[in-house]
């Protein structure tokens, strides 16, 4: 796909999807930013494979830079991390016209941008995206967080990078099971706007699960227009417009939190959608049909359906409670009418929660 600037407020940010884009990222963060200093933020895994590919295309480009690596997975998006992020930044005297670069998933995006957003009062961050997650949904918006103990993203700014970069080429090192997982966020995409991107999920889910290069492209292109054209009309989450990007989220964030971050963030959004479409049916919004083919298209793309294991549903609904959608002590809740149409209600009652919840245990 060609090079195409997203809009969110006043910030412009250029995102680019290509074969070759890590090694061009040097060249367009170059033209993006006037700071010459980069501190690139990149986990153990990622590094191993792409981090000294990256440091040479920033160096071409005339930056001087300095790594900071991370251990893999969502335990790393926390305020300790964070901190042992600062202190790299304190000892090497970062200043404010230095750039941050996330190299990797979500977890290095949005730690990243977090730190980039509170060092000095914000400088200037970009992202070069290797999972298909960051690819499609994480990267596009400029959400920043890191998670507590006592639930998921409680501690965030919005700040949106300058750059998003993403190689298609990185997704073949990545486990099977994390690209199903980054594919949840593509599949809710289509559920909450576009009933046709879902047919072609449906489709092509062979040749999207086989990384053929053009469904890739598309997918990724699909994906970008769609959350760029939501979060550009709401790109601080004032009007709800951008709150059905939540579709799914309410329940998949609790869950992840309750099972302690040990699953994948899209599987558990992929129970949660489940668990959405199902509140949805129980509450007279939606029909049977739409709530079997929902599970239908999330069983054809190898994500879970239900819980392997036992976890209390007061536990799941008590992490729900204290979600970032609660307003004056009652919680948003992102329901679905019809595939690509969605509402906003307030009245969910907990036994409807509940007993959706429980239809994901084993």
């Amino acid at each position: 796909m060609e090079s195409m600037i997203l809009r969110f407020g006043v910030h412009r940010t250029e995102f680019v999807a290509a074969p070759g884009a890590l090694g061009d990222f040097g060249i367009r963060l170059a033209s993006r930013v006037d700071g010459r200093r980069v501190v690139l933020v990149t986990d153990d895994t990622v590094g191993a494979h792409y981090g000294e590919q990256m440091c040479a295309t920033l160096r071409s480009a005339g930056f001087h830079t300095a790594e900071h690596s991370i251990k893999p997975g969502e335990a790393s998006k926390s305020l300790e991390t964070a901190k042992t992020l600062y202190e790299f930044l304190a000892r090497n005297a970062v200043g404010r016209d230095a750039v941050l670069v996330a190299l990797g998933g979500g977890v290095v995006g949005d730690l990243t941008g977090f730190v980039a957003a509170t060092w000095m009062r914000g400088v200037d961050f970009a992202i070069c995206a290797t999972t298909v997650e960051s690819a499609v949904d994480a990267s596009i918006g400029g959400k920043t967080a890191v998670n507590l103990p006592e639930g998921k993203n409680l501690v965030g700014a919005f700040h949106p990078p300058v750059l998003v970069a993403v190689d298609p080429t990185c997704f073949a090192t990545l486990p099977q099971r994390d690209v199903r997982a980054g594919l949840a966020e593509s599949i809710k995409h289509a559920v909450i706007s576009s009933p046709e991107f879902l047919d072609w999920h449906e489709a092509h889910a062979d040749r999207i699960l086989a990384q053929d290069p053009s469904a890739i492209s598309e997918l990724i292109a699909r994906n970008v227009r769609i959350k760029g054209d939501i979060v550009s009309r709401d790109p601080h989450e004032t009007t709800g417009e951008r709150m059905v990007l939540n579709f799914g989220h309410t329940v998949g964030h609790a869950v992840e939190s309750a099972c302690d971050f040990d699953l994948r963030h899209g599987e558990c959004v992929s129970m949660g959608m489940l668990a959405a479409a199902r509140v949805s049916e129980m509450m007279g919004l939606t029909n049977g049909a739409t709530v079997d083919r929902l599970e239908r298209v999330l069983t054809k793309f190898g994500l879970p359906v239900g819980l392997n294991r036992n976890v209390a549903a007061d536990r799941v609904i008590s992490y729900i409670r204290r979600d970032k959608k609660v307003r004056s002590g009652s919680l948003q809740f992102v329901l679905l009418e019809a595939i690509g149409r969605t509402t906003i209600r307030s009245d969910v009652p907990d036994a409807v929660l509940r007993e959706a919840f429980e239809t994901l245990l084993p």
